[in-house]
């Protein structure tokens, strides 16, 4: 089975990568039963949506684009074939920059995934090398709005695992200089840095003494601090040692899927935004939604108990009577739950946008396919009564606003 080695990596719930691929034709299915323009009783609602992705600077800061393109090489500068990012569905959707991500995996070893780090920021550095009317590498908030008055679509690196950075904190003056601009601490093992939260083995019961030392450095690099994939030890000791604000890159709410660690619970959330830091909201239909894990864990069990593939004929007819009466995919309106639950627990200021595309597969909101989808968003909170000045900062202001404070308190 091709899923590019990792394609469901970031989401992560083992007892469903099978069943992946078969909810495509489901999504697909869902996402077709729209009303059509001419019929729609929020018209103006929508082109109102549309107005302010054209005008708004959109920012979304968890992409596996490069992981995605290193499996299987396509042109990003025009549309794909395969995958959630490319240009054109960007420019259609209103995005304007993206958090690029280098993600390594949890089972290299420090050397392999160091090469792993140059291999992928080759491929983002390619494309303002050879399209530089089209694409820039973005290494601070200024560039990032400057390019975005000038129609440059900014890319910008980031590392997901710090595992890389093995011992030696000098790595680290290395990936600011690179110019890396958030590391997540770890994925889904524990590493030498801290534990994580989809492992059953809590080692260092939240940050290692070398974990401790690294979040120091990179406040004084003035790298982010990424919790997703942090178990909650992690993410309470991250905050009392950084200096500077931490993030959750591409984490939702554990509120509305109980028990699933992988989201922030609401003391975090709050706590995350006293230390002025921002929690940016994952795609991820099982992130969102407690019924479709739930579901979609259950018709894994029943294509196991029968022995049957997730590609077969057969397998592919049973998930497609199953999702017939079971919930597999939500839809923006569960994405926007996550957001304005974010809003109601700790501010306006504290929440954005971490789509995990590219890491998540099909298990992505029915009507949210891709990067062409942000408009979709901005519907459903100018749906809600939020002000374009609110929405602004959901889509962009709130992680430039921390990436900011982080590099003001480099050197500190």
């Amino acid at each position: 089975m091709n899923t590019h080695g990792n394609l469901f990596k970031t989401c992560y719930v083992p007892d469903n990568i099978l069943v992946i691929w078969g909810l495509v034709t489901i999504i697909v299915m869902t996402s077709s039963c729209r009303n059509s323009p001419a019929k729609d009783p929020d018209l103006k609602l929508r082109q109102e949506a549309e107005r302010i992705s054209r005008t708004s600077l959109i920012l979304d800061s968890h992409i596996d684009w490069p992981d995605f393109v290193l499996a299987d090489p396509e042109d990003i500068s025009m549309q794909t074939s395969l995958g959630d990012f490319d240009l054109v569905r960007a420019r259609k959707g209103g995005l304007d920059a993206v958090l690029s991500v280098a993600y390594i995996s949890p089972d290299l070893d420090t050397g392999t995934g160091r090469l792993m780090v140059d291999s992928m920021l080759k491929i983002i550095r390619h494309y303002p090398d050879t399209y530089p009317e089209k694409f820039a590498v973005s290494n601070t908030p200024a560039e990032v709005r400057g390019n975005f008055a000038k129609h440059l679509f900014s890319l910008v690196p980031c590392l997901e695992n710090g595992s890389p950075v093995g011992d030696d904190l000098q790595y680290l003056q290395y990936l600011k200089d690179q110019g890396i601009a958030y590391i997540t601490l770890c994925h889904s093992k524990t590493n030498q840095i801290c534990d994580s939260n989809f492992d059953p083995e809590r080692k260092w019961n939240g940050l290692s003494p070398l974990g401790s030392e690294l979040i120091r450095e990179m406040n004084r690099l003035g790298i982010m601090v990424d919790i997703s994939h942090s178990s909650d030890s992690t993410v309470v000791q991250a905050l009392r040692i950084s200096e500077a604000p931490v993030i959750a890159s591409h984490s939702s709410c554990r509120h509305f899927v109980p028990g699933f660690e992988r989201n922030l619970p609401d003391d975090l959330i709050r706590a995350i935004a006293e230390k002025n830091g921002v929690i940016m909201v994952n795609f991820c239909t099982q992130f969102l939604d407690s019924v479709c894990l739930r579901n979609t864990e259950e018709i894994q069990q029943i294509l196991e108990s029968r022995n049957l593939n997730y590609d077969s004929k057969e397998g592919n007819d049973l998930i497609m009577e199953f999702a017939k009466t079971n919930r597999l995919v939500c839809d923006s309106r569960q994405l926007v739950d996550h957001i304005e639950h974010i809003i109601k627990v700790a501010g306006i200021d504290y929440v954005g946008l971490g789509s995990d595309f590219d890491g998540i597969g099909p298990l992505k909101p029915a009507d949210i396919p891709d990067v062409s989808g942000y408009p979709v968003i901005i519907y459903e909170l100018l749906k809600r009564g939020y002000p374009e000045d609110d929405i602004v900062k959901i889509l962009s202001g709130n992680f430039l606003r921390v990436w900011e404070e982080a590099q003001k308190a480099a050197g500190r």
